[in-house]
């Protein structure tokens, strides 16, 4: 029964664990979109199997409401390169700017940062990609510049519009299970963030399997729920995001996706490169209860934002699963 009709975004009760069956435990209580304002106040439960501890909305949004929470999306803004910022606060922004690639450099997170944007496929021989949820199309522009045949997918009207028409390149409106898409076409399928929106993760990852060649690789990146920042700023953690990100996974619940899904050939890890921009999202949501946009001008977020990607990066070291982020790559 649909409930919270005060709000509006429509929700349903989620009373139990997507994975496992088990009713949750309450984790947090009353969020607020602290990024892109959507209405409502939200709930998270945790699954109190230790074998499972996937997090999830509950109450969680209808499907034929969630796209409310994205009429602000990043996805929809507009390059300014800059055109709104004062002189002082430009030189202020690329002045922090080149000194976080010189200490992101020197510190070997250069490196991990590449490979995570490539999707670990920058070993691979190109072949023809889909991304699903391509959001504004830059990363599928960098494969198509290194060889690849490219495809999108997106569910967002504006945003597709906006790729085809900065890049000409092909995307899919619609969810993929009513696309009708040819089986096994593609050689790679990238989902980066996206897995945390959907309402049926194990049915969208039936689709792509059936999508894949032979042999084919799909590769799946998503915020890690027992990840080191989660620990530090627990509701004030950027990878939270309701009402937008309807359950969040380790890499165990990402791996028990993939098996319902029907994969055999499962590997999961935790990355650390991204570190500091969840880090800069948590500190600025635990430091005013919003996010905006985050000004590389302030020099003491700027500062405590690299520490925290340093420690996070080494802290790997000792806990292979804190990275801030889950990495899932399967084979057919």
């Amino acid at each position: 029964m649909i409930s919270n009709k005060k709000q509006k975004i429509r929700t349903r009760s989620s009373h139990n664990c997507y994975i496992c069956g088990a009713k949750g435990q309450p984790l947090y209580h009353g969020l607020e979109d602290r990024l892109f304002g959507a209405p409502g106040l939200w709930d998270l439960k945790k699954c109190p199997d230790p074998e499972c501890g996937l997090v999830w909305m509950d109450p969680m949004p209808i499907e034929e409401d969630i796209g409310k929470a994205y009429e602000t999306y990043y996805t929809h803004e507009e390059e300014t390169n800059g055109r709104n910022d004062n002189l002082k606060k430009t030189i202020c922004r690329q002045f922090l700017r080149k000194l976080y690639v010189l200490f992101r450099f020197f510190a070997g997170l250069d490196r991990q940062w590449q490979r995570v944007y490539m999707m670990y496929l920058d070993h691979i021989q190109p072949g023809k990609l889909l991304e699903i949820g391509c959001g504004n199309g830059q990363r599928l522009a960098l494969f198509q510049s290194r060889g690849w045949i490219v495809e999108g997918q997106e569910v967002d009207q504006k945003a597709a519009r906006q790729v085809y028409n900065r890049f000409g390149i092909k995307v899919y409106l619609g969810k993929l299970e009513h696309l009708d898409l040819k089986e096994t076409t593609y050689d790679a399928i990238i989902i980066n963030h996206v897995i945390e929106h959907v309402h049926d993760p194990v049915d969208l990852l039936k689709e792509c399997r059936c999508l894949l060649k032979p042999k084919g690789l799909l590769i799946a990146i998503t915020p890690n729920i027992e990840s080191r920042g989660h620990r530090i700023f627990r509701s004030c953690w950027y990878g939270l995001d309701p009402p937008r990100h309807l359950r969040l996974y380790s890499v165990n619940t990402l791996r028990k996706l993939a098996e319902q899904a029907g994969f055999t050939k499962i590997n999961s890890w935790t990355t650390a490169a991204n570190a500091d921009v969840i880090a800069r999202g948590s500190f600025k949501i635990r430091r005013t209860n919003k996010h905006n946009t985050l000004k590389w001008s302030d020099l003491i977020l700027a500062v405590k934002t690299l520490w925290f990607h340093l420690f996070s990066s080494l802290s790997l070291l000792l806990n292979k699963y804190s990275g801030e982020e889950c990495v899932l790559r399967v084979v057919k």
